[in-house]
């Protein structure tokens, strides 16, 4: 079902900037839409340098600076590109922990049958799902994802009468802190632009409807410092939790037990997981790696024992995450006797939440490297 918004439209120019800010790095994309094609022009990830203090404003702080360095790197590759100049649309994906998003559903009978119109729902939305004020946090999105007239689920509800009102939200929000560091990072390096930000649970929401439909799944959103779990079911978010594990536990692992920098520490992991290593770096990586495989477990399974108290978790489950990490958590994940916790009664079943669910073509060009994350961002966009 396609999303309902009643928010001001989006207009997308032939060129976009696509930030993901996640919860190790933030990423940037230029991309060009064309008919049938996507051309990516230029990417780039920054890590984010996180320092000793831990508070909000230092945790800002350090976001917003990885978005001003990976937005500088953007502009100047824009500065190098022919025909662009000024005419470009920013958008930004923000990950767990720095957004979270919930469902919220109300419904109402009418004082009599009634013609729906925008102005009708709008009023609906207004006194039943009232933007509410949380001390310390702000809602910076919100869109309807499923309207009901008389009790049935429609995409196009104007001109239809209706008894009975139905409507479920997906609201965003994050601390005010966090989204004044953000917003003021993108308007230092983007003085002349305004920035729309999304959560990215809502992308995830949005790039799950093609080529399939699931009335109910789980999406397994793992970063590189944190992993988030929420259960989907009829365009509603039933709960969601996240963990202190992600992809750069396994690179800091691997980077400590043998002494290397990171990079060298990547390109060792990289070849473990493609088994492209020798028996006897395999094995030495293995063996590295066997505490984090049960921190990982524990944490995951803890999450998925939080969430099975609200509601029985789907089997069918979309991951995202750093292609180069995938095999080794989704294997870990489906390893693990979760069937006490989900519908079926048997494991967690993965799947990529991939570009190529889309149906839509991308094309990197000389200057852009494939980045998963980033991919996922631009095919957003274009939804």
């Amino acid at each position: 079902m396609n999303v309902l918004s009643l928010l001001p439209g989006f207009s997308k120019a032939l060129h976009v900037l696509v930030f993901d800010i996640g919860s190790a790095s933030v990423g940037v994309a230029i991309a060009r839409y064309r008919e049938g094609t996507i051309d990516v022009l230029f990417t780039h990830r920054e890590p984010i340098a996180f320092g000793d203090e831990q508070d909000a404003a230092a945790l800002g702080s350090y976001v917003g600076a990885a978005i001003k360095a990976a937005g500088k790197e953007a502009i100047e590759a824009l500065g190098r590109l022919e025909g662009v100049r000024g005419k470009y649309d920013v958008r930004a994906i923000v990950h767990t922990p720095w957004a979270d998003s919930r469902s919220d559903r109300a419904e109402s009978t009418l004082d009599a049958e009634t013609m729906i119109t925008k102005e009708v729902l709008q009023q609906f939305i207004a006194q039943q799902l009232p933007v509410t004020a949380t001390k310390g946090r702000i809602e910076f999105d919100r869109h309807v994802m499923k309207i009901e007239l008389n009790g049935y689920a429609t995409t196009k509800p104007y001109k239809k009468r209706a008894e009975s009102i139905a409507v479920t939200v997906l609201k965003s929000s994050m601390s005010e802190v966090i989204h004044t560091a953000i917003q003021g990072a993108l308007a230092d390096v983007l003085p002349n632009h305004s920035v729309h930000i999304d959560a990215f649970l809502f992308a995830a929401m949005q790039l799950n409807k093609s080529p399939e439909e699931h009335d109910a799944y789980t999406i397994v959103d793992v970063g590189g410092e944190y992993t988030s779990i929420s259960i989907v079911r009829n365009e509603a978010v039933e709960g969601s939790s996240w963990v202190n594990f992600g992809t750069e536990y396994l690179v800091r692992t691997i980077a400590k037990g043998d002494e290397m920098s990171r990079l060298s520490a990547v390109s060792e992991l990289t070849m473990y997981i493609n088994n492209s290593c020798t028996p006897a770096q395999c094995r030495k990586i293995e063996k590295l790696l066997q505490d984090s495989e049960q921190e990982w477990i524990k944490t995951f399974g803890d999450a998925c024992s939080e969430l099975s108290r609200i509601r029985r978790i789907p089997t069918t489950t979309f991951i995202s995450i750093d292609k180069r990490y995938k095999p080794w958590f989704a294997k870990a994940i489906e390893r693990l006797d979760f069937g006490q916790f989900t519908v079926t009664g048997k494991p967690l079943e993965t799947k990529s939440l991939s570009t190529q669910r889309t149906g839509r073509e991308l094309i990197f060009k000389e200057n852009a490297k494939k980045d998963s994350m980033l991919s996922l961002g631009v095919l957003f966009v274009d939804k």
